[in-house]
């Protein structure tokens, strides 16, 4: 949820960067924070967004703060309404005569905005192009409503940038839009998947590849690229649980983002082609949520299963690897596997334990129904020198550089 003003920020961190940035008059700063935000069931006439009860101004210290939280964010709002708000925040104001207060208060946030564009550092750019003195950076991230515009932007037009590029920009602005309590509901999906934040099942990586080479196959004479992906389709097809440990997604989209633009499959996108990422990134954080009723997991091994799936399995097949402990954990009277126990319990599982789970899972024939990115799974290291033992690419494949 946006944190659109004080009484959403819970954790207090969009109110001590207001009173850093904009130099809070004493009587905010000796304010405790329940002053700045009111009691829980204060009456809606003591805000200034009545209808939604934000903006809080039934005292001087809450006006103030108010005051900076919509001006910072009042581009976000419907005109008319921030019409209204800005009336009754003013009023409020000059009823607690504090009205230079937020006089001066507004103009320190207008003044932020309109701060030298060349006196600012890179990382408050969403885009950076080559360096040094002759670098040229767009998108300005230094307010809530820039960071939502940015947003936009990039979902606008992500297809005239490399992969690599829209996943570090999406990375930034959503780093933004926490520090700014910025309003990216509408683009939060899309650029999660920008950003590599999300997972797939090996079944739809494999058909993912195979779609593009059989894009250009009856056009295109074979080549290099062309082998190496059928090769790689072939390879995760029958090791699954290889591109999980040794093939980061993110190092995939951006070979098939290369693919696609060399054979100039861009121009199909919201067609009849999907983007690399809105398949390998598909189960995103916000997706997972979504669908936080029907999944299992994620497990410390990184994967997510069908609720419905696991509840198919015996659960002596449970007990033969994971102990009668487990099964009393997740099952109903002994007797079956229970949705909501298997959802609670499993993500708790130590490491030794997951893998376990999986391998129960895997000898039942429920594969994953996605895994997390390897970025963000930890693997012990002796298990990557096993499984490197195991499998060890040929020199210069195409495997040997996604993993």
């Amino acid at each position: 949820m946006s944190v659109i003003d004080q009484t959403l920020d819970h954790n207090g961190q969009s109110i001590h960067r207001i009173m850093s940035l904009y130099g809070a008059p004493d009587f905010v700063k000796s304010a405790r924070i329940q002053d700045l935000r009111g009691p829980e069931n204060m009456e809606p006439h003591l805000f200034a967004d009545v209808t939604r009860r934000k903006f809080p101004v039934h005292n001087a210290s809450a006006t103030w703060m108010s005051a900076a939280f919509f001006h910072e964010k009042k581009g976000e709002l419907d005109p008319a309404l921030a019409n209204v708000i800005g009336q009754r925040i003013a009023d409020s104001a000059r009823y607690f005569k504090i009205t230079g207060d937020v006089n001066e208060l507004i103009s320190a946030v207008e003044k932020t905005s309109e701060v030298d564009e060349s006196k600012l550092p890179d990382d408050v750019f969403a885009i950076i192009f080559g360096e040094g003195p002759d670098r040229e950076r767009r998108l300005p991230l230094r307010n809530a409503m820039e960071v939502k515009q940015a947003a936009a932007w990039l979902c606008k037009y992500r297809d005239d940038l490399v992969f690599e590029d829209r996943r570090q920009i999406a990375d930034k602005v959503m780093e933004h839009a926490v520090k700014f309590g910025s309003d990216i509901s509408a683009e939060r999906g899309e650029l999660e998947k920008m950003a590599g934040l999300g997972a797939c099942s090996a079944k739809d990586a494999v058909a993912l590849i195979r779609t593009r080479v059989n894009a250009v196959g009856h056009t295109h004479a074979p080549n290099d690229l062309q082998e190496e992906l059928t090769k790689l389709a072939n390879m995760i097809e029958e090791h699954p649980s290889k591109l999980h440990h040794f093939g980061p997604l993110t190092k995939l989209a951006s070979v098939l983002d290369q693919f696609d633009r060399e054979h100039g499959l861009t121009v199909a996108y919201d067609t009849t082609l999907e983007r690399p990422e809105d398949v390998l990134f598909c189960v995103t954080e916000k997706v997972a949520a979504e669908l936080s009723n029907d999944l299992v997991g994620n497990t410390l091994t990184g994967n997510y299963y069908k609720r419905a799936d696991l509840q198919r399995i015996p659960l002596s097949s449970y007990g033969d690897s994971l102990g009668q402990d487990f099964i009393d954990a997740v099952s109903t009277a002994g007797a079956w596997a229970d949705g909501e126990k298997l959802a609670r319990i499993v993500p708790t599982l130590p490491l030794g334990d997951a893998e376990l789970f999986d391998a129960v899972a895997a000898e039942a024939g429920v594969p994953p129904f996605a895994t997390k990115s390897a970025a963000a799974v930890r693997v012990p290291t002796a298990d990557q020198c096993q499984l490197a033992a195991q499998h060890s690419p040929a020199p210069g494949s195409l495997w040997a550089q996604i993993r």
